[in-house]
């Protein structure tokens, strides 16, 4: 990794660390390594984190009285949690939690003089469904019309609040790491496996595909340097930085069927071309609206979605801590550990 600690904007300054869901996969993450600084960790979640490292409220970012009470005294927040894609969510919640929640998060790091806001967005607010991204960088535009998908169109309005709220008083970086995995996963590679237990088991497109990939370590760095970096005239003020693993660029179902296998599931082999899976799964949403077969799905698989982590680098140092084989290793065996007890 890159030394850019003489840099005239770093300042790994902060001692008393919010997590805002810091139960999820990458919010843990986030929370663990900052106590392995020695910082002071707070977690704010809908889910209680029963470990004594960490100080654990139980709250939700839509009430706003939740987030004054987890954010007294801290000097930083790293916002992690959102509600994340799932055709079973109600479209309302979208909005209440990564709108309004981001809202009234905004609104409790200024009342409170918090300086520094570290906000995890999502590859998926540069997605228009239309063309394959390939290397994205961030001069990459927002869909124009918003998508429809619920997800993706909060993500945007999100985001662009977020920048629009950076301020020399609040200091706000927004990261968008590409398709997480690893320990503590209940969306990425379980919707895999589910769908390796069910008739859909099959591969979508032709396999030329490739998407993008970070393991939950990874993102976690990532946004610890950001934090670290958001000094006084930081680039990183008011801006965007994709975050991912050069090493897992792939297609997708190449990337998961190691994971499958080794963890006892035959993985799919039967191949649909794009415009049938396409035209499937636009029938498949009619029938059933909260099957994970959707369009959106198919255009993630069946495109590229890769993106480069060149500003991230050159801005404030980011490279991935944990290899390939390292990241699979321990993703195996948290699953492993835990298969008795997930429902896929």
């Amino acid at each position: 990794m890159k030394n850019t600690q003489n840099k005239p904007y770093y300042e790994n300054n902060f001692k008393n660390c919010l997590v805002i869901g810091g139960a999820g996969m990458l919010g843990y993450a986030v929370a663990e390594q900052l106590h392995a600084e020695g910082k002071v960790v707070r977690i704010l979640d809908i889910q209680p984190v029963h470990e004594d490292r960490f100080e654990s409220i139980v709250g939700d970012i839509r009430n706003i009285e939740d987030i004054r009470r987890a954010i007294k005294s801290v000097d930083i927040v790293f916002q992690c949690a959102a509600a994340v894609w799932d055709p079973k969510l109600p479209e309302s919640l979208y909005t209440e939690v990564n709108v309004q929640g981001n809202q009234n998060v905004i609104q409790a790091c200024i009342e409170q003089g918090i300086h520094k806001l570290i906000y995890t967005s999502t590859i998926d607010v540069v997605v228009n469904g239309a063309k394959p991204i390939t290397d994205g960088n961030e001069y990459l535009p927002y869909p124009d019309p918003l998508p429809k998908d619920p997800y993706c169109r909060t993500k945007i309005i999100a985001e662009k609040m977020m920048i629009q709220a950076n301020s020399d008083k609040l200091k706000i970086c927004c990261l968008r790491p590409a398709g997480i995995y690893g320990p503590r996963d209940r969306y990425h590679l379980p919707n895999i496996i589910h769908a390796a237990k069910q008739s859909l088991n099959f591969r979508l497109g032709d396999g030329s595909a490739r998407f993008s990939h970070i393991f939950s370590e990874n993102a976690a760095h990532a946004h610890i340097l950001a934090a670290k970096h958001l000094g006084e005239n930081s680039p990183l003020h008011g801006n965007c930085y994709f975050v991912s693993d050069p090493a897992t660029n792939g297609n997708l179902f190449d990337f998961m069927e190691p994971f499958l296998v080794e963890l006892g599931y035959k993985p799919p082999k039967l191949r649909i071309p794009c415009p049938m899976a396409y035209a499937m799964s636009w029938i498949s949403e009619k029938i059933n609206p909260q099957s994970i077969f959707t369009t959106f799905s198919v255009i993630q698989t069946c495109l590229d979605h890769t993106y480069s982590s060149a500003k991230a680098e050159a801005d404030f140092g980011y490279e991935p801590i944990v290899g390939k084989e390292e990241a699979f290793r321990k993703t195996v065996e948290w699953f492993r550990n835990r298969s008795k007890n997930l429902t896929f």
